[in-house]
């Protein structure tokens, strides 16, 4: 019970869901790397931003004036980062992989892994302080 009080919070789930995000991204990536040179291979994303945004606009519109009023739908739970292929119109002459826009895209998202890595932690040693106290 005491686990469900400290870490089911939505930062705490959506922080969680972004590492997800940030672990297949890397693997994702790294598959597009290694098919570089594989002939017909699609180019993988991964889609997860988009929803996110337009999750995070509809649940605002949604206020609970009143307890008796119906709750709100517990949309960070449904947020899931998806496989997508990508059609992006490059095209190397073997397949639509680009070792430049991987680059980019691993770089990308190696910075947002540290910004939830490290809000995460930040989480984790406020939840230190408040339980052991101030020293």
């Amino acid at each position: 019970m005491i686990k469900e009080i400290l870490f089911n919070q939505k930062p705490d789930i959506l922080l969680e869901k972004m590492l997800d995000k940030a672990a297949m991204h890397q693997r994702v990536i790294a598959s597009n790397v290694a098919n570089i040179s594989t002939p017909g291979y699609q180019r993988l994303g991964v889609s997860f931003d988009e929803e996110l945004i337009r999750a995070v606009k509809a649940s605002n519109k949604l206020r609970v004036t009143n307890e008796n009023h119906i709750p709100t739908p517990d949309w960070h739970n449904k947020l899931e980062p998806k496989v997508v292929k990508i059609e992006n119109g490059y095209w190397n002459g073997i397949n639509n992989v680009s070792i430049d826009e991987e680059m980019v895209e691993l770089g990308k998202n190696q910075l947002d892994f540290t910004i939830a890595a490290r809000i995460m932690n930040l989480r984790v040693t406020q939840l230190r302080t408040a339980i052991r106290g101030r020293r």
